[in-house]
Parts: C-alpha cells; structure tokens; sequence
C-alpha cells in the first residue's frame, strides 16, 4: 500500500522529548545538593556507536522529579502512555529540565502535542508549564546552593529544545520522511503545519539528514529534530543536542554580562571625564585625582573574576566537545553548531572580553598620566615655594 494512502490514518509510536535549560548563576555546589537529594545520581557517560572515549562532556546530577503512567489522574485523556520529568544540575550553573512524553499518534499530530493538558494538583498544565512549575520547586530547594555573584538577571536564560522521535522500524525511513515532507518541514520549523511552504523552503529544511544504521534517520533544524530508531538507540543524540545547547547557552549569558559591563564601562568614562572637566574648571585644587583612580582600579578589580570565568568556560566548552575524526556524533555536534552558529557567539564573547578590558586599560592609563602630571606639578610648586623662602626669609 502506498505511502499516499497511508501517511494521514497510520499511528505510530513516538517518544516526545522536551529539553529546557536555565542558566541560574555562576556555580553550583553539586556536593551540597546530592546530600539533600539522596536519590539523585551522577550521569554515567557511556561510550556510543563509534564515539573515542577520549570525549569529555560535562557530567550532572540527575535528579529524577515526575513519573506518571497511562493509567494516573495526570494523564486521562490526554492519549499519553508515559510522562517522566528529570533535572540534569551542572555544577558550572545550568540545570536541564527534561521532559519525556510516550505516545501512540499519527504523524500530523505531533505538533499538537505541546497543547496537551496535563491534569496535576487540580490544575490544567501543558507539558512546558508543568516544567516551568518544577523548575521553581526545584530552584527554591537548592537555592541556598547556587553562587550568583553578578549572573544576576531579571529572568533566566533559557535554551528550548524538542525532539520528536518515532520508534518503529520501517522499511524504508527516508522514502517515510520524503512522504511527511510536507508536514515535518512546517513542524520542524515551528510554524503551522497547515500551511503549505514552498518547496524550496521544504527542501532546505530536510536536505541534511544523518544515519548510522540502514533503520535509522535524524533531521535537525535550529529548535528542534525529528529521529526514526527502532532501536531507541539515541541517547547518545540527545546528549549531543542538549551540549550543544548549553554551549549556546553559556555563551548567550557571557554576552549578556560582557554588554552589561560594557554599559557600565561607558558610563564610568564619561563620567569621569565629566567629573574631570568640572573639577578643573570649577575647583582645581580640590580635585582628587587618586579618588578617581582608585574607583577604576576596583572596576578593573571586579572584572578579573568575570574575565576568568569567561576565559574558563570558553575553554573548558572547547575542550569538552572535541572529537578528533569524522565520528558520527562528530558531524552531528558540527551541524548543530553550525546552525546555532556557535563560534559567531564565541568570537562576539573574545572581543567583548578584549574591548572591555582595553577599556579600562586605556582609562586607567590616561587616568595614571593625569595624577603624574598633578604630581608633577606639586612637586614643582613645593621646589618653587623652597626657593621662594630661600630670597624671602620670614623674619
């Protein structure tokens, strides 16, 4: 029978999964909340498919947070077979939400899937709200955990991610996506399946595909990816997803901080020379150079720990996912990375760092000159007035 025929009445099993992470702060103490979580776990690191066991990813704490079945309160009438919601806390400061979703659906269905209502303490939740609820509950209880120091934003930054992944074998599973392609571009895309996109558009969407096996497949695009593996042999994918997450992540943050201080460093310049003008014109001997110079000096002291962390984290994420070769997972992390274009946000992070720095380098030189010139100066009065009172004894 053909796919024609088939593609809109056929169900299929598909595991949904939903990957949420939150930047909290500059660390975590994960000793601290392994104690108050005594079921909580470290994620043990197992090598896959053709992956050297020389990479080196981040390991967290896994802390396991819902689980409910087909036959639950939570989840009557919703169609779903299996929910199950973990945290993944990273002592460098993101905490992964993970929400994993069981169901038996058609294909064009998927995307409706976000919709659905969850039934949990007399409330009506989708599936982001119940994670959002979790994540709070889980943030007031390590709270005391997390250092901050100026990772301090009006709201979290965030990554979202979703993976759609069918779990039964096929035949032939390019020939199964070519006949969705209408359907899984726009899905893919996070716009309305019901539109019709143009086939350029399609193609560009669902021209880069990977496989490792004749029975599977993977399509990603910028928020989310579709997988076939019957043999469910794809957690070493979501892993590789959720890294490149967080690699796009820690970099969004350092660029939010950097454009804070760089806000912070232009209003320190031209206050200071402002304060400068003033004082030359105004009071000139009651001008405190040093004052000045010593404000910029703490500045410059308060950038060092922000410049190291920066420095730090850009090269523990280069470290951490380097894979020498053309493994699988490597092309793979490659083309995420491509399409988040995480080394544009990288380069962006290395000359903010650059420019901050040379910033109040210049400024604190200028300011330095200024206060040897006034030195100078006293120094040449107090030789003047010596003089003075050589001719002219007081008597």
């Amino acid at each position: 029978m053909s796919w024609s025929l088939n593609k809109e009445i056929m169900k299929h099993h598909f595991e949904i999964i939903f990957q949420t992470l939150y930047d909290v702060g500059r660390s975590v103490n994960i000793d601290a909340i392994s104690q108050g979580f005594p079921e909580a776990k470290p994620l043990s690191f197992e090598k896959w498919r053709d992956t050297p066991e020389s990479l080196l990813l981040p390991l967290p704490l896994i802390v396991r947070l819902v689980r409910y079945e087909s036959d639950s309160v939570e989840l009557a009438g919703t169609g779903l077979e299996r929910l199950e919601l973990q945290a993944k806390i990273y002592e460098e400061g993101v905490i992964t939400l993970e929400c994993r979703l069981q169901a038996v659906l058609e294909v064009t269905e998927l995307h409706s899937v976000k919709n659905t209502h969850l039934h949990v303490d007399g409330q009506e939740l989708t599936p982001d709200q119940l994670t959002f609820k979790q994540f709070r509950t889980l943030l007031e209880r390590i709270s005391s955990n997390i250092i901050q120091d100026q990772y301090i934003f009006e709201k979290y930054e965030r990554e979202h991610y979703r993976i759609f992944c069918l779990t039964e074998s096929l035949d032939d599973p390019r020939g199964w996506m070519d006949a969705h392609r209408d359907y899984l571009a726009p899905c893919l895309l996070g716009e309305n399946p019901n539109e019709r996109l143009h086939p350029t558009q399609v193609d560009s969407t669902l021209k880069t595909f990977f496989s490792f096996r004749e029975s599977d497949l993977a399509v990603f695009d910028l928020d989310r990816a579709f997988l076939i593996d019957p043999l469910r042999d794809y957690e070493d994918l979501i892993l590789i997803i959720e890294h490149a997450n967080y690699q796009l992540l820690e970099l969004r943050t350092l660029d939010k901080l950097l454009d804070r201080w760089l806000d912070e460093a232009e209003k320190d310049i031209r206050g200071t020379n402002t304060n400068t003008q003033k004082a030359a014109k105004h009071r000139p001997l009651s001008f405190h150079p040093l004052r000045s110079l010593g404000r910029l000096s703490q500045k410059l002291g308060n950038l060092q720990p922000l410049r190291l962390d920066a420095l730090f984290i850009l090269e523990n994420l280069e470290n951490s996912s380097r894979i020498i070769g053309d493994y699988y997972l490597e092309q793979i992390y490659d083309h995420l990375c491509s399409m988040f274009n995480t080394q544009g946000w990288k380069n962006n992070v290395e000359r903010r760092l650059e420019l901050l720095q040379n910033i109040y380098t210049m400024t604190k030189s200028n300011q330095s000159e200024r206060t040897m010139m006034i030195l100078e100066l006293i120094v040449v009065l107090m030789i003047a007035l010596e003089i003075v009172a050589l001719f002219f004894p007081q008597h």
